[in-house]
C-alpha cells in the first residue's frame, strides 16, 4: 500500500502525516528508503488513471495528482502557485470581493448585538473575558458532551449515522492553526485532538460548532466510508484519505456547513450563531491575506489587512495564522478549503428545497469528491 508506505517512512524520518483516515481492510505497505522512491510509486500510480475513468478513478487520479504535487514541494521544488492549487485542491480559489466581505462582516456585527458588543478593538478585552472559554474540561463537554443528540438529530435529517463511532478524545498543546483535529482507522477507532495551546481561543458557541464539524461532519463521514468499504460498495483505496489533495475541498466545506443541514430543523442557541458568524469572517479575512501573501505583498500590509478587519483577534494571533500559510507546503493550499468550501456549499443549497438539501448533503456523506465532482452533485439532486 502506497499511501501507508509514504506515512510510514515520513513519520520515522521526522516528517508530516500523510494519512489522515486509514478505512482500508486489506493488511500490509509499501517500504520506501527515500521520498524519490515515493515519487516514483506516485507516478506509476496516476498513470493507471485516464481520462476515461469512472468516477472513483477521476477522484483517485485528482487525489494522486495533489499527493506528487505536494511531495515535490515537500522535497523542495517551487511550483507555481495557481498550478500547485489545481493540483492539490482541485481549484484556484479567488478573493472574495468587498461586497462578500461586507456581508460576512454585517453578520457577525448583527450577531454580537444581542451580547451589547461591537466589532472593535475597544470591545476585544470584553469579548475576552465574557465569552471566551478557558476550562478545558468545560471545552470538551461542549465538543463531546452532547454528541448523541446531535447524531440523533443529523440522522433524522437522513444521514446514515453509524451506531458506534469508537469516538475517543484527547488534548494535546500545539502551536497550529487547528482548534481540533481528527483521524482514525478501521482497526482503532476514530480519535479527536483538542488543542489547547495558549493561540487558540474557543468562545461560548465554538464547541458546539465543533462538535458538528469534527463529529457530526468528519466522523459520520468516515464511519459511512468505512462501512461502504467493508461491503464492497466503496473501492479500498478511497478509504486513504490526506489533506493535500482536491478531496480536502469538499471535506472541509461539509463540516462548515453541517448547520446548514439541520437549522430547518433545529434552533441553535445565539452563542452559536455568533461563533459560527464570526469564524466565517475571520476565514474570509485569512483567506484574502493568505493569497496576497502569494502575491508577494509585504508582511506588515497584511498583517495591517488582517488587523484592521479582525479587531477582536489578538495581533499576534494573526502574525501566526500569516506565517503558517506561507512557511508550510500542505497549508500553502488546505488552509485555503475552509471559507471557500462553506460558501460553495451555502450557494449551492440556498434554492434547494429540503428534499434536494437532503439528497445533496447525502451525496456528500456517502462518496468522496473533488470540486467538480461536488458540483455534479449539486446538478444532479436539482433537476
Amino acid at each position: 500500500m502506497t499511501y501507508r508506505g509514504w506515512d510510514e517512512f515520513e513519520r520515522a524520518h521526522g516528517g508530516p502525516d500523510i494519512v489522515d483516515f486509514d478505512l482500508s481492510t486489506f493488511e500490509g505497505s509499501a517500504s520506501f528508503n527515500s521520498r524519490r522512491e515515493v515519487l516514483y510509486e506516485l507516478s506509476k500510480l496516476c498513470d493507471q488513471f485516464d481520462e476515461t475513468a469512472d468516477e472513483e478513478g477521476v477522484f483517485l487520479r485528482a487525489r494522486i495528482r495533489g499527493s506528487i504535487s505536494y511531495l515535490r514541494a515537500l522535497m523542495g521544488q517551487q511550483i507555481p502557485f495557481a498550478e500547485y492549487l489545481k493540483d492539490t485542491l482541485g481549484l484556484v480559489p479567488t478573493p472574495f470581493s468587498d461586497g462578500e466581505v461586507e456581508i460576512a462582516r454585517n453578520a457577525a456585527i448583527r450577531h454580537l448585538a444581542p451580547f451589547d458588543l461591537t466589532l472593535r478593538v475597544e470591545d476585544r478585552e470584553r469579548f475576552q473575558n465574557e465569552l471566551l472559554l478557558h476550562d478545558a474540561n468545560e471545552i470538551r463537554k461542549g465538543i463531546v458532551g452532547d454528541q448523541k443528540l446531535w447524531l440523533h438529530r443529523l440522522s433524522s435529517a437522513g444521514i446514515p449515522v453509524s451506531k458506534q463511532l469508537s469516538l475517543s478524545v484527547q488534548f494535546a498543546e500545539v502551536d497550529a492553526y487547528w482548534s481540533n483535529w481528527i483521524s482514525g482507522s478501521a482497526q482503532k477507532g476514530i480519535t479527536l485532538t483538542i488543542n489547547l495551546h495558549a493561540r487558540k481561543r474557543y468562545d461560548k458557541g465554538r464547541p458546539l460548532a465543533l462538535c458538528l464539524h469534527e463529529i457530526c461532519g468528519h466522523a459520520v463521514q468516515m464511519s459511512i466510508w468505512r462501512e461502504l468499504i467493508a461491503e464492497g460498495k466503496l473501492n479500498q483505496a478511497c478509504g486513504l484519505t490526506t489533506v493535500h489533495s482536491p478531496e480536502v475541498f469538499v471535506s472541509e466545506g461539509l463540516g462548515q456547513t453541517v448547520p446548514e443541514l439541520l437549522i430547518d430543523d433545529w434552533t441553535f442557541p445565539p452563542e452559536f450563531h455568533l461563533s459560527r458568524a464570526l469564524q466565517y469572517h475571520t476565514l474570509v479575512i485569512l483567506h484574502n491575506a493568505h493569497l496576497m501573501l502569494y502575491e508577494h505583498m509585504p508582511v506588515e500590509t497584511i498583517l495591517d489587512y488582517a488587523s484592521a478587519h479582525l479587531p477582536l483577534t489578538d495581533p499576534d494571533t494573526l502574525e501566526y495564522e500569516i506565517r503558517d500559510r506561507g512557511t508550510n507546503p500542505l497549508f500553502r493550499s488546505y488552509l485555503l478549503s475552509y471559507a471557500t468550501g462553506e460558501q460553495t456549499i451555502r450557494k449551492l443549497v440556498q434554492e434547494m428545497s429540503v428534499t434536494q438539501k437532503r439528497d445533496f448533503f447525502l451525496g456528500i456523506y456517502t462518496r468522496p469528491l473533488t470540486p467538480d465532482q461536488l458540483l455534479r452533485v449539486a446538478d444532479a439532486v436539482s433537476t
